[in-house]
């Protein structure tokens, strides 16, 4: 397991108002991702990138502002992914009354990834919020009690090799352990999340603003003590593609 602390995740605005850092850099050589923030009233457009050469996808974390493309806006009212369509239309992210901070994600593409998207997509710009994806269970979560609610927001096999889901609940409780044979993830903690994370031997307290990253094939799983709150969602790259 890897940590970046909230503390670590800081720096200087440039001069349009635009602060961006990387997480974690050399964690994987598949996906690389950035913490950004944009100051009220301001705007930023991202790099676009070519189908076949890297997909980018975004989540925004404060409820301020919107991101557009040449056709459409999108309001973010709450927690949001965004995917633009690759180089297809240039996209702007503005800031609203209060700064914007969202994570930016930019993955390789695989030949896994062609082939998949070739065959089904989800269809492309999208926009969601969090709370607006659909809920699932687990055996480690609901199989067990667990206060753990859990949404797909960005599907598995669905973004190739790509996926996203934000899990919310409330202490005391724990997500059990498990483990994944295929996927290494990113979790990033929200606002009001404060949890134990455990992965292998090691076990971490984190909260607001902190990134853990674990690497495929390691058992991991979280608790809450009373008064603690799951509150974090996550980002996983099925590193040669989902078997079967």
């Amino acid at each position: 397991m890897r940590i970046a602390r909230k503390s670590e995740l800081t720096g200087a605005f440039d001069e349009t108002g635009f602060f961006r850092t990387e997480i974690l850099p050399g964690a994987s050589t598949e996906i690389s991702a950035f913490k950004c923030v944009l100051k009220a009233g301001c705007s930023w457009q991202p790099e676009l990138y070519k189908y076949g050469d890297k997909t980018q996808f975004f989540a925004f974390v404060t409820p301020t502002g919107f991101v557009t493309t040449e056709s459409t806006a999108y309001n973010i009212t709450d927690y949001a992914n965004f995917v633009p369509n690759y180089d297809e239309e240039k996209i702007t992210i503005y800031a609203g009354a209060q700064d914007l901070e969202f994570y930016q994600f930019i993955g390789r593409m695989s030949q896994y990834d062609l082939d998949r998207m070739d065959y089904i997509h989800i269809e492309l710009p999208r926009f969601r919020l969090f709370k607006d994806s659909w809920r699932y269970t687990e055996g480690f979560t609901g199989g067990i009690g667990s206060t753990c609610k859990s949404h797909m927001v960005m599907e598995h096999r669905y973004m190739g090799r790509f996926s996203m889901g934000w899990n919310y609940g409330e202490g005391p409780s724990v997500i059990g352990q498990h483990m994944h044979p295929d996927l290494d993830q990113w979790y990033f903690i929200l606002p009001g999340g404060v949890m134990t994370y455990s992965a292998g031997d090691e076990s971490v307290h984190v909260s607001d603003g902190d990134v853990t990253y674990t690497k495929l094939g390691t058992p991991h799983g979280s608790s809450l003590a009373a008064g603690e709150c799951f509150n974090y969602f996550w980002v996983e790259i099925a590193l040669d593609g989902y078997k079967g």
